[in-house]
Protein backbone atom coordinates (compact mmCIF):
# COMPACT_ATOMS: atom_id res chain seq x y z
CA UNK A 1 0.00 0.00 0.00
CA UNK A 2 1.25 3.50 -0.51
CA UNK A 3 0.92 5.63 2.56
CA UNK A 4 0.19 9.56 2.71
CA UNK A 5 4.28 10.16 3.05
CA UNK A 6 4.19 8.77 -0.46
CA UNK A 7 5.98 5.47 0.73
CA UNK A 8 5.39 2.15 -0.75
CA UNK A 9 5.12 -0.74 2.80
CA UNK A 10 5.71 -4.08 2.06
CA UNK A 11 7.48 -7.37 2.98
CA UNK A 12 10.97 -8.67 1.81
CA UNK A 13 10.80 -11.84 -0.27
CA UNK A 14 13.52 -13.01 1.40
CA UNK A 15 13.26 -12.27 5.17
CA UNK A 16 9.95 -11.37 5.35
CA UNK A 17 10.27 -8.33 7.60
CA UNK A 18 8.54 -4.99 7.03
CA UNK A 19 9.88 -2.69 4.22
CA UNK A 20 9.35 0.87 3.18
CA UNK A 21 10.80 2.48 0.09
CA UNK A 22 9.71 6.12 -1.79
CA UNK A 23 6.88 5.65 -4.13
CA UNK A 24 9.69 6.53 -6.84
CA UNK A 25 11.48 3.55 -6.49
CA UNK A 26 8.15 1.31 -7.07
CA UNK A 27 9.54 -1.53 -10.35
CA UNK A 28 13.27 -1.03 -9.11
CA UNK A 29 16.05 -3.03 -7.59
CA UNK A 30 16.66 -2.44 -3.76
CA UNK A 31 18.43 -3.66 -0.78
CA UNK A 32 16.40 -5.10 2.24
CA UNK A 33 17.69 -2.85 4.88
CA UNK A 34 17.19 -6.24 7.12
CA UNK A 35 18.80 -8.55 5.23
CA UNK A 36 20.54 -6.64 2.74
CA UNK A 37 19.07 -8.81 -0.17
CA UNK A 38 17.94 -7.31 -3.04
CA UNK A 39 13.92 -7.23 -4.75
CA UNK A 40 11.63 -5.12 -7.13
CA UNK A 41 9.94 -2.86 -5.01
CA UNK A 42 5.88 -3.39 -5.94
CA UNK A 43 4.51 -1.41 -8.31
CA UNK A 44 1.04 -3.16 -8.60
CA UNK A 45 -0.01 -2.55 -4.81
CA UNK A 46 1.89 -6.55 -3.81
CA UNK A 47 1.96 -7.08 -0.48
CA UNK A 48 5.33 -8.45 -0.78
CA UNK A 49 8.24 -7.23 -3.15
CA UNK A 50 9.61 -9.76 -5.93
CA UNK A 51 12.69 -11.44 -6.09
CA UNK A 52 15.14 -10.19 -9.28
CA UNK A 53 13.95 -12.27 -12.29
CA UNK A 54 16.43 -14.69 -12.06
CA UNK A 55 17.82 -17.52 -13.56
CA UNK A 56 16.62 -16.08 -17.42
CA UNK A 57 15.73 -19.36 -19.64
CA UNK A 58 15.74 -18.76 -23.14
CA UNK A 59 15.52 -21.04 -26.11
CA UNK A 60 18.87 -22.99 -25.53
CA UNK A 61 20.39 -21.26 -22.50
CA UNK A 62 20.15 -20.75 -18.64
CA UNK A 63 21.74 -17.35 -17.13
CA UNK A 64 21.96 -17.57 -13.53
CA UNK A 65 24.65 -16.71 -11.03
CA UNK A 66 27.93 -18.15 -10.88
CA UNK A 67 28.20 -21.26 -8.04
CA UNK A 68 30.75 -22.88 -6.62
CA UNK A 69 30.27 -25.75 -9.22
CA UNK A 70 31.29 -23.89 -12.12
CA UNK A 71 34.89 -23.64 -10.77
CA UNK A 72 36.24 -26.01 -13.85
CA UNK A 73 34.20 -24.61 -16.37
CA UNK A 74 35.46 -20.84 -15.63
CA UNK A 75 39.00 -22.55 -15.43
CA UNK A 76 38.86 -23.37 -18.97
CA UNK A 77 37.48 -20.46 -20.28
CA UNK A 78 39.53 -18.21 -17.59
CA UNK A 79 42.93 -20.25 -18.46
CA UNK A 80 42.89 -19.54 -22.81
CA UNK A 81 45.23 -16.64 -23.48
CA UNK A 82 43.02 -16.20 -26.32
CA UNK A 83 40.07 -15.51 -24.90
CA UNK A 84 42.85 -12.06 -23.23
CA UNK A 85 43.09 -11.12 -26.66
CA UNK A 86 41.07 -8.12 -26.65
CA UNK A 87 40.83 -7.64 -22.92
CA UNK A 88 42.18 -6.15 -20.19
CA UNK A 89 44.06 -9.18 -17.17
CA UNK A 90 45.56 -12.17 -17.76
CA UNK A 91 44.23 -15.86 -18.18
CA UNK A 92 43.50 -17.08 -13.92
CA UNK A 93 44.56 -20.18 -12.83
CA UNK A 94 42.54 -22.28 -10.49
CA UNK A 95 43.65 -20.76 -7.12
CA UNK A 96 42.59 -17.57 -9.45
CA UNK A 97 39.24 -19.11 -10.32
CA UNK A 98 37.99 -20.02 -6.96
CA UNK A 99 38.78 -16.73 -5.47
CA UNK A 100 36.52 -15.25 -7.86
CA UNK A 101 33.60 -17.52 -6.96
CA UNK A 102 34.27 -17.29 -3.50
CA UNK A 103 34.31 -13.48 -3.65
CA UNK A 104 31.39 -13.28 -6.10
CA UNK A 105 29.28 -15.72 -3.65
CA UNK A 106 29.19 -12.31 -1.72
CA UNK A 107 28.03 -9.49 -4.20
CA UNK A 108 24.34 -8.48 -4.99
CA UNK A 109 22.83 -6.68 -7.64
CA UNK A 110 22.67 -4.35 -5.24
CA UNK A 111 25.66 -4.30 -3.87
CA UNK A 112 27.55 -0.68 -4.25
CA UNK A 113 30.76 -0.62 -6.58
CA UNK A 114 30.95 -3.78 -7.39
CA UNK A 115 30.44 -6.39 -10.50
CA UNK A 116 27.07 -8.08 -10.64
CA UNK A 117 28.70 -11.34 -12.75
CA UNK A 118 25.84 -14.27 -14.44
CA UNK A 119 26.89 -17.50 -15.47
CA UNK A 120 25.91 -18.22 -19.02
CA UNK A 121 25.01 -22.13 -19.15
CA UNK A 122 23.40 -24.05 -21.93
CA UNK A 123 20.41 -26.22 -21.04
CA UNK A 124 21.67 -29.14 -23.30
CA UNK A 125 24.45 -30.74 -20.86
CA UNK A 126 24.55 -27.73 -18.29
CA UNK A 127 27.68 -26.71 -19.23
CA UNK A 128 29.04 -23.25 -18.45
CA UNK A 129 29.88 -21.62 -21.91
CA UNK A 130 30.44 -17.67 -20.46
CA UNK A 131 29.88 -15.08 -18.39
CA UNK A 132 28.01 -11.69 -18.73
CA UNK A 133 29.60 -8.71 -16.30
CA UNK A 134 26.90 -6.09 -15.33
CA UNK A 135 28.62 -2.53 -14.08
CA UNK A 136 26.24 0.47 -12.36
CA UNK A 137 27.46 3.52 -14.07
CA UNK A 138 25.46 5.64 -11.28
CA UNK A 139 24.29 5.79 -8.25
CA UNK A 140 20.72 5.09 -8.55
CA UNK A 141 21.63 2.52 -10.40
CA UNK A 142 19.32 3.22 -13.60
CA UNK A 143 22.09 2.69 -15.66
CA UNK A 144 24.34 -0.45 -16.36
CA UNK A 145 27.36 -1.41 -18.54
CA UNK A 146 27.86 -5.39 -19.62
CA UNK A 147 30.08 -7.12 -21.02
CA UNK A 148 30.17 -10.78 -22.01
CA UNK A 149 32.51 -13.44 -22.00
CA UNK A 150 32.17 -16.91 -24.04
CA UNK A 151 33.97 -20.19 -24.21
CA UNK A 152 35.70 -20.47 -27.80
CA UNK A 153 34.78 -23.85 -28.35
CA UNK A 154 30.51 -22.10 -28.74
CA UNK A 155 31.48 -19.36 -30.89
CA UNK A 156 29.47 -18.41 -34.33
CA UNK A 157 26.81 -20.91 -32.81
CA UNK A 158 24.69 -18.13 -31.95
CA UNK A 159 24.90 -18.30 -28.27
CA UNK A 160 26.10 -14.91 -27.62
CA UNK A 161 23.92 -12.87 -29.58
CA UNK A 162 20.93 -14.92 -27.72
CA UNK A 163 22.94 -14.08 -24.42
CA UNK A 164 22.73 -10.41 -25.34
CA UNK A 165 19.49 -10.63 -26.30
CA UNK A 166 18.14 -11.91 -22.94
CA UNK A 167 20.60 -9.73 -20.79
CA UNK A 168 18.94 -6.75 -22.59
CA UNK A 169 15.05 -7.78 -21.92
CA UNK A 170 16.56 -8.36 -18.36
CA UNK A 171 18.17 -5.08 -17.82
CA UNK A 172 14.98 -3.41 -19.54
CA UNK A 173 11.60 -5.08 -18.69
CA UNK A 174 12.91 -6.99 -15.32
CA UNK A 175 15.13 -3.84 -13.84
CA UNK A 176 13.24 -0.83 -15.55
CA UNK A 177 16.52 0.40 -16.19
CA UNK A 178 16.88 3.82 -18.38
CA UNK A 179 20.43 3.02 -20.29
CA UNK A 180 22.50 -0.02 -21.53
CA UNK A 181 25.63 0.35 -22.58
CA UNK A 182 28.86 -2.16 -23.25
CA UNK A 183 31.87 -1.35 -25.95
CA UNK A 184 34.16 -3.56 -27.92
CA UNK A 185 37.78 -2.92 -29.17
CA UNK A 186 38.23 -2.10 -32.53
CA UNK A 187 40.14 -4.51 -33.62
CA UNK A 188 37.34 -7.17 -32.51
CA UNK A 189 35.34 -7.74 -35.27
CA UNK A 190 32.97 -10.11 -33.99
CA UNK A 191 32.29 -8.35 -31.19
CA UNK A 192 31.46 -4.97 -33.07
CA UNK A 193 28.82 -7.29 -35.04
CA UNK A 194 27.59 -8.72 -31.92
CA UNK A 195 26.23 -5.52 -30.05
CA UNK A 196 25.40 -4.48 -33.62
CA UNK A 197 23.41 -7.20 -34.58
CA UNK A 198 21.57 -7.06 -30.79
CA UNK A 199 20.02 -3.70 -31.79
CA UNK A 200 22.71 -1.19 -29.88
CA UNK A 201 23.58 2.42 -31.20
CA UNK A 202 26.60 3.07 -31.83
CA UNK A 203 27.36 5.79 -30.38
CA UNK A 204 31.57 6.41 -30.61
CA UNK A 205 35.01 5.08 -30.62
CA UNK A 206 37.85 6.48 -28.18
CA UNK A 207 40.69 6.44 -29.90
CA UNK A 208 43.75 4.70 -27.97
CA UNK A 209 41.99 4.93 -24.53
CA UNK A 210 42.93 1.49 -23.01
CA UNK A 211 46.82 0.16 -22.73
CA UNK A 212 45.90 -3.85 -23.81
CA UNK A 213 49.03 -5.98 -23.52
CA UNK A 214 51.63 -3.10 -23.79
CA UNK A 215 49.52 -2.05 -27.11
CA UNK A 216 46.98 1.14 -26.78
CA UNK A 217 43.75 0.09 -28.82
CA UNK A 218 40.65 2.27 -29.21
CA UNK A 219 37.32 1.54 -27.62
CA UNK A 220 33.66 1.71 -29.84
CA UNK A 221 30.97 2.27 -27.13
CA UNK A 222 27.37 0.58 -28.31
CA UNK A 223 23.80 1.94 -26.04
CA UNK A 224 20.28 1.70 -26.07
CA UNK A 225 18.03 3.53 -23.76
CA UNK A 226 14.60 2.13 -21.90
CA UNK A 227 12.51 3.93 -24.73
CA UNK A 228 14.54 2.64 -28.04
CA UNK A 229 12.50 -0.40 -30.10
CA UNK A 230 15.43 -2.87 -30.39
CA UNK A 231 15.57 -4.65 -33.73
CA UNK A 232 17.74 -7.37 -33.22
CA UNK A 233 18.99 -8.82 -36.23
CA UNK A 234 17.37 -12.44 -36.15
CA UNK A 235 20.77 -14.57 -38.04
CA UNK A 236 23.12 -16.25 -35.70
CA UNK A 237 26.71 -16.03 -35.41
Amino acid sequence: MITEESFIDFKCPHCGEPVSFPQETAGFAEACPNCTQSFIVPDDGSEAGRQIPLPITTARLVIRRLAAHDWQDLLELMADEEFFRYRDGAPLDEDGVLRWLESDAHVKLTTPDQTFFLGIEVQDGHKLIGYAALNFADPQRLQVNFSIGLNAKFHRQGFAHEAVAALLDFCFKGLKLHRVAGWCDSRNTAGLRLLEKAGLRREGEFVKSRSVHGEWANSVWYAALEEDQLKPESQAS
